[in-house]
């Protein structure tokens, strides 16, 4: 038997002479040399392709980014440290109330107020700020809030009575709205892709964050150098802030390394379905088309105010049950209970690597039906602090989980890439009147129960329709 001749052979990607195919190869394959084999894809395959491509999957329109962007994220974390510093306001009075009360003659009520203030005007006026803003470039209402919260901030640390105070929180107040409902919307326009799902995720830890960063700081540089001293030091981080917000937001950012374009252009609505829903809505203008436009975006601020109102009533009641039923001092209370909210941020985190890696959004809000099953640990518990303070952190991060994904969500809920600073200011005022609403509510169910065990059927009875609203606005409407 002859010898095998040898096979003709090329380096990789160089082909032989056109048309030319091996000897060796099978009469069946009319595949030249170095040629790719095209393998057909099953019906399974393209089965499970087309499921992908659902509203609630809310990765966004784009191609991913091949490769991190430092661009991109030191922008993010630029918008993300503006957003803690202005979550910091929340929590920067508590650690001085009994200081400032003494120091300005403030009773109970008031210094309620004075805590509060926020919370109340987001609560008021979170629609027709963003209604406002949207009509100005949306960085410049970032870089805007937080100086104007900044000024405010540093005129509060000067004053000297009710007031005074009060009209500085008010207007401090009006900045966080301004941030808030700006920021999310600028995290939109730096682009889309994977990271933007990420980066929405991670921006709803921005709240626990700042809550508790103004709790321990405020703690710990009161302590030592007054209550004075430290709402400057907040004003002060905040004019830093605001001043290098506006020289890099600043700036016209073009196409990235995966060549978005800055803008709100890019919402990734084209993936979700959603311009479907209204079949035609901005060519057939109308009251019923407007009205349609946020039933949506409503449904989604409506189970976000559940969430919020849930967390809120169950750290606001926690000190005082572990006070009460468990012997622990007021000053160890307030500690633990800010270290709840700290941990709770985890699930920010966790619930935007889920939606990275494709979970849908509605089985991410199934989290919420955890935060019953934590509270009741929480308020049921007999077996000691440790136990208690491990169902309060449940409840926090699985909020945390919701609330990332409702921030995620956002992009997909609207019609039009104009309505997301809109939706950003129903989330906001709809959420803050769930934070209102949350400890009262709860409270007046421990009253009238004469127990503790009456916050576990509360939270759960919210959280329950909060999940069905969440649930409801991602899902696709009949065409």
């Amino acid at each position: 038997m002859p010898p095998r001749p040898p096979r003709r052979t090329a380096p990789r990607g160089v082909p032989l002479l056109p048309g030319y195919r091996s000897p060796y190869a099978p009469t069946s394959c009319p595949r030249t040399v170095n040629e790719p084999v095209r393998r057909r894809r099953s019906p399974a395959a393209l089965d499970v392709e087309k499921k992908s491509d659902t509203p609630n999957r809310v990765l966004p329109a784009g191609p991913a980014p091949a490769s991190f962007s430092w661009s991109y994220w030191s922008r993010f974390a630029l918008v993300y440290c503006c957003g803690i510093l202005t979550a910091m306001s929340l929590g920067k009075m508590a650690p001085v109330a009994v200081e400032l009360r003494g120091a300005l003659g403030l009773s109970l009520d008031q210094m309620s107020l004075v805590t509060s203030a926020t919370t109340a005007v987001a609560a008021l006026f979170g629609i027709p700020m963003s209604y406002l803003l949207v009509r100005f470039p949306l960085r410049w209402a970032l870089v805007t809030g937080c100086l104007v919260m900044a000024a405010a901030g540093f005129l509060g640390s000067r004053t000297g009575g009710f007031g005074s105070m009060m009209a500085t929180r008010l207007v401090e107040s009006l900045g966080y709205v301004a941030v808030v409902v700006a920021a999310p919307a600028v995290i939109i326009s730096m682009g889309g892709g994977v990271r933007r799902t990420t980066a929405l995720a991670v921006w709803g830890t921005f709240f626990p964050g700042g809550l508790a960063l103004g709790l321990f700081a405020g703690g710990l540089l009161s302590a030592r150098f007054g209550w004075r001293t430290w709402l400057a030091v907040a004003a002060g981080a905040l004019l830093v802030m605001g001043v290098v917000a506006a020289i890099v937001l600043g700036r016209e950012h073009r196409a990235d390394d995966d060549g978005e374009e800055t803008g709100v252009e890019d919402t990734g609505v084209e993936d979700t379905g959603v311009e479907d829903a209204g079949g035609g809505a901005e060519g057939r203008a109308g009251a019923a088309g407007a009205r349609r436009r946020f039933v949506r975006p409503l449904l989604l601020a409506l189970g976000f105010a559940t969430a919020s109102g849930s967390i809120v009533a169950v750290v606001s009641l926690l000190p005082t049950y572990l006070h009460e039923e468990l012997s622990v001092s007021t000053a160890e209370a307030g500690t633990l209970t800010g270290g709840v909210s700290l941990v709770g941020a985890v699930g920010g985190f966790l619930s935007g690597w889920l939606l990275r890696r494709g979970v849908p959004v509605r089985r991410v809000f199934t989290a919420s039906l955890l935060m019953p099953l934590g509270t009741a640990v929480a308020f049921l518990s007999s077996a000691g602090v440790a136990l208690s303070a491990l169902g309060a952190v449940i409840v926090a991060i699985a909020n945390e989980m919701v609330v990332a994904a409702v921030f995620a969500t956002i992009p997909a809920v609207v019609r039009a890439p104009a309505d997301i600073g809109i939706t950003n200011g129903l989330v906001a005022q709809i959420g803050s009147v769930g934070s209102l609403a949350g400890p009262p509510m709860a409270s007046f169910a421990v009253l009238a129960a004469d127990g503790w065990w009456a916050v576990v059927p509360t939270v759960l009875l919210v959280c329950a329709a909060g999940t069905v609203l969440l649930r409801v606005s991602v899902r696709r409407p009949p065409a």
